[in-house]
């Protein structure tokens, strides 16, 4: 069974600035960007806690899946 994390406001914030900076978007573009991948971030937050290392494989995810980069 899958256990249920949760995930501070503020992570969400500090994740939402660095991905804002990544894409050179506005903060509510990259938030929608994080909530539409969800999932992704749900599983990057369990695996690695750290918002610096959640961005980072983030980013490649995003970027691997819409073949951005």
């Amino acid at each position: 069974m899958k256990e249920e994390m949760f995930i501070s406001e503020k992570k969400i914030e500090k994740l939402s600035k660095r991905v804002a900076k990544t894409f050179s978007l506005s903060e509510e573009e990259a938030l929608g960007v994080i909530y539409e991948e969800w999932d992704i971030v749900e599983t990057l937050f369990h695996e690695h806690g750290k918002v610096k290392a959640v961005h980072q494989y983030f980013i490649e995810e995003i970027n691997y899946t819409y073949r951005i980069a």
